[in-house]
């Protein structure tokens, strides 16, 4: 879950598995529907909390659903990128081997992507209150 969430770097043991994930037709379904449904929780926490409508986050979100369609091949190159990998398959990152440092960059990034997300969301809800 947390690959589909934030990215997560799975290493040498997934390689193949990752590497064809990324590259067949519908990764970005894929990805949109575990990120939608945690994003939709959060959505609904944070506009709760702050008293806003839910309502009002709906154009935003499908803004960002119908450019991730547009988009789709370019997220695809960042998320190779993102596991390590060139284009063809090839492994390019001089992390992709080491555990502790795969580790220390997961853990890096999912707290990154937490804190904008949760920032950017609670700044809609509030800007819009």
């Amino acid at each position: 879950m947390a690959y589909r969430l934030f990215g997560w770097r799975l290493g040498p043991a997934y390689k193949d598995w990752t590497y064809d994930d990324i590259t067949t037709s519908g990764y970005v379904v894929r990805q949109a529907l575990p990120v939608g449904l945690a994003l939709g929780i959060v959505l609904a926490v944070v506009f709760g909390l702050t008293g806003s409508s839910p309502a009002r986050a709906i154009a935003p979100l499908v803004g960002v659903l119908f450019l991730a369609f547009f988009l789709r091949r370019t997220l695809a190159d960042r998320a190779l990128r993102q596991q390590g990998f060139a284009p063809n398959g090839d492994v390019e990152a001089t992390w992709f081997d080491d555990d502790a440092e795969r580790r220390r960059r997961n853990l890096i990034g999912t707290a990154t992507t937490a804190v904008l997300v949760v920032a950017g969301l609670t700044f809609l809800a509030v800007r819009r209150a």
